[in-house]
């Protein structure tokens, strides 16, 4: 095959995965639903025209960089750590949403390796999809909308060490130097990210600022490629890239600056995932997928219960927090994509269609529970 052929190829399937990207997008906007779940039923949906290329992917791969870079830059470690109450709510979501079900998964004879995937895919709300539906609901000032967000800043901390874990469990280098490198290379860019604030602002501001956003991604980048060269996961990279800038005065600036890129590589990132989501699922992956999906929903709603408590939230605030915070998303994919080498095929579907359901049902839950409560 030609240079000239391949390149007609990738250009008209970029071309064609924009198109169903835009329609997706607009269709679930309409019917006021996340626009990131029209752009992963536009994937699912595509596939009987496309599939996964590697200009897609590659953008795909930036998208959650910049992704796991803007989570970053939000996460505050030091704020959490000032708050004991919220460490204690984040070390029982921690012990029920991960640790229990990596146990049973254990004692029911998987691999550690495997239970630890699963486990992980299983454990964090996601930040994208639920902060997304809240705006659309117009829940952001709503009491519990706080107690939320905190879960999930104190699952984004627990999420960086699994992912460390896990590049040193299913990468090519697995053993326990790569999980120990991985912790380093953490401990290094924690260290960073207080040490180096003063002179990333002088930086930036003897730089020509229409470098700022060449620059930034450039770091970003190469963060990232640094973590796969030492054959950790490029996200665990750009979310630690992300915390080296959280202290700047100018990261509102940065945001708005590299917000189009960001947009651009998250629809593409979820559009790709529902394009290598199994269409055809065996009997054992959807009995697998719809236990996953069962259990997920009571620890997560167990997690908010106890939440709620310790947070002192009123009664309709409670209730409405008890079906806040199902949904999974970008990281339960990250987790799916870092373990094929170690799931089976059976448990890749389990996963895929466990991440697809809880983002529906999660959904349904947010949007229709929360009018009812209203109501009482």
């Amino acid at each position: 095959m030609s240079e000239h052929t391949v390149l007609e190829r990738e250009l008209l399937g970029f071309a064609m995965a924009l198109v169903f990207l835009a329609i997706s997008g607009s269709v679930a906007r309409l019917i006021r639903l996340p626009i990131l779940l029209g752009y992963l039923v536009a994937g699912v949906l595509a596939q009987t025209l496309l599939r996964p290329f590697p200009s897609l992917i590659l953008l795909s791969s930036v998208g959650v960089m910049l992704l796991l870079f803007f989570l970053g830059m939000e996460f505050d470690w030091r704020r959490l750590f000032a708050s004991p109450h919220r460490l204690v709510t984040t070390a029982f979501d921690l012990a029920l949403n991960f640790a229990l079900p990596f146990i049973l998964l254990s004692v029911l004879g998987l691999p550690y390796t495997v239970a630890f995937v699963i486990a992980m895919a299983i454990y964090p709300t996601s930040s994208a999809i639920t902060l997304n539906a809240l705006l659309q609901l117009r829940r952001l000032a709503n009491p519990e909308t706080e107690t939320i967000v905190w879960v999930l800043v104190g699952e984004d901390l627990i999420i960086v060490i699994l992912l460390a874990i896990a590049s040193g469990l299913t990468g090519e280098a697995i053993g326990v130097g790569n999980v120990i490198t991985a912790f380093i290379f953490i401990v290094v860019m924690l260290i960073a990210s207080v040490v180096l604030t003063r002179p990333l602002e002088w930086f930036f501001e003897h730089m020509p600022s229409e470098l700022d956003s060449l620059v930034s991604l450039s770091i970003i980048v190469f963060l990232s490629a640094t973590a796969y060269m030492f054959h950790l996961s490029e996200a665990l990279g750009a979310f630690l890239a992300g915390m080296l800038f959280s202290g700047t005065r100018d990261r509102e600036e940065l945001e708005q600056k590299l917000h189009v890129l960001r947009e651009v590589g998250t629809a593409v990132f979820f559009f790709t995932f529902g394009l290598q989501a199994p269409m055809k699922v065996s009997a054992m992956g959807m009995l697998f997928g719809l236990a996953m999906l069962v259990f997920g929903i009571a620890t997560k709603t167990l997690t908010a219960y106890a939440s709620g408590l310790i947070e002192g939230l009123r009664r309709r605030a409670r209730l409405r927090l008890l079906f806040s915070i199902w949904i999974r998303g970008e990281f339960s994919i990250i987790a799916l994509f870092m373990g094929r080498e170690v799931l089976s095929s059976v448990w890749q579907e389990a996963v895929s269609w466990f991440i697809i359901a809880s983002i529906v049902v999660g959904m349904i839950s947010l949007s229709v529970v929360g009018k009812l409560v209203e109501r009482m």
